[in-house]
């Protein structure tokens, strides 16, 4: 029964003092996380939908319409919360399955820091891209 700590009434076990100090506030806040992201993610994939699909109509979506959208900071920023958003909510729910799932510890680190490095490399390339490629350029000649 090591690590269990002492029952509590109404059944299961309280966690000691020293897991709770080792696992810290991190998987609080991770949780919190989750649950901005995911409404976040809810009303920014909803917009970005209604907009492209809806409201402009994709038989009338053309590279000129997506290069004035592009031009303007706002939507740069936009389109870069949504990816990072999404990515890192996405990595977050990733590491809950390999929590889950992966029970010998050193299996679990190399699954874990694998799926860190593709996503957080991932998201580094996406908004480099989107902060600096020059989306005019296929249009100047």
């Amino acid at each position: 029964m090591s690590g269990r700590g002492e029952r509590r009434p109404g059944g299961g076990y309280q966690r000691p003092e020293a897991a709770l100090r080792k696992g810290g506030k991190f998987e609080v806040r991770s949780w919190v996380f989750m649950r901005v992201t995911g409404v976040l993610l809810l009303f920014m994939a909803l917009y970005h939908l209604v907009w492209w699909n809806l409201l402009v109509g994709v038989e009338h979506l053309s590279a000129e319409m997506v290069l004035e959208r592009w031009n303007n900071p706002l939507w740069r920023l936009f389109n870069i919360g949504l990816a990072t958003f999404a990515l890192l909510h996405g990595l977050n729910g990733l590491r809950y399955s390999i929590e889950d799932y992966v029970r010998n510890p050193k299996a679990r680190r190399v699954a874990k820091g694998i799926a860190y490095t593709v996503v957080l490399l991932t998201l580094a390339w996406g908004v480099f891209a989107l902060l600096t490629y020059d989306f005019t350029r296929g249009l100047r000649s």
